[in-house]
């Protein structure tokens, strides 16, 4: 990590999680925080769609210890890495910069592949995730990113029982740390309008593995499809989401295509 991000790190507000691993001596180690697979799995569909021989240039978004970014360096990406705490950041030949007021620090046009796991329901305000990442992306570039899959059969159950579909457990109020929570519950129907509306056009939805608890599920799906149709239009979206794969996965992985639209344009401030 450059100094200037180490220096703007500590103007960021301390994370109570990050504390929490530095206590315990796990801060700035290496480690893959995503579920097991993930990051293996983000490879795999980088390499499928946008191999580093044709898109070498790739931006890790709240990069982590750096574990994906070292992934993606072994695998012949030219990796760079940006987080609202880049000090825990510990991939060798990697600089990873500060995310300060919402900007991503690198200037328009700059990559190929922009890279966001386990990202998405740590935040609010994904329009200007998704600005921000249109802007550094060329024309042409992917957006790759995953989250839980709130529209699996044992998601769906869960929220009938509890009010909380899987992986969004109940929040506290008084944790101000975004890191701490999962607190954005977003539908693959929602994820596709608010990419569109932000100048992407998703081209691939895909899942880690299929849930053996979902699977057990798998009698409901007539019934699920039947009332879907009847509470719902019938749209490419709708019969997306009540997909095999989408119903019986655990996590989402979304990969989106930066489309040419002048109206969305944004420049950078300051970035270098």
């Amino acid at each position: 990590m450059s100094r200037t991000g180490a220096d703007e790190a500590r103007s960021t507000p301390p994370s109570a999680w990050h504390e929490s691993q530095r206590r315990a001596g796990l801060h700035g180690t290496l480690r893959e925080m995503a579920a097991r697979g993930t990051h293996d799995k983000v490879v795999a569909l980088l390499a499928q769609h946008s191999p580093p021989e044709r898109a070498p240039d790739a931006l890790d978004i709240g990069a982590g210890t750096g574990a994906l970014s070292q992934k993606l360096a072994e695998a012949g990406w030219r990796v760079a890495a940006c987080d609202l705490y880049p000090d825990a950041f510990a991939a060798q030949g990697i600089e990873c910069r500060a995310v300060e007021d919402g900007r991503l620090p690198f200037p328009d046009a700059h990559f190929d592949v922009a890279i966001a796991v386990e990202l998405l329901e740590h935040i609010e305000g994904h329009e200007g995730l998704f600005a921000e990442a249109r802007r550094v992306l060329r024309p042409g570039g992917l957006l790759l990113m995953t989250t839980p899959n709130i529209l699996s059969l044992k998601s769906r159950v869960q929220f009938l029982l509890t009010g909380y579909p899987y992986s969004f457990p109940s929040l506290d109020p008084a944790e101000l740390d975004p890191v701490a929570q999962h607190i954005t519950p977003f539908s693959l129907d929602r994820y596709r309008w608010r990419l569109a509306q932000s100048g992407f056009d998703v081209e691939t939805v895909d899942v880690d593995k299929l849930q053996s608890s979902s699977r057990a599920l798998a009698f409901l799906i007539p019934l699920i499809r039947l009332a879907t149709r009847k509470a719902a239009r019938e749209s490419a979206s709708v019969r997306e989401q009540n997909s095999l794969r989408v119903l019986l996965g655990r996590k989402l992985f979304i990969l989106a295509r930066r489309r040419e639209d002048r109206r969305l344009d944004r420049p950078a401030a300051g970035a270098a």
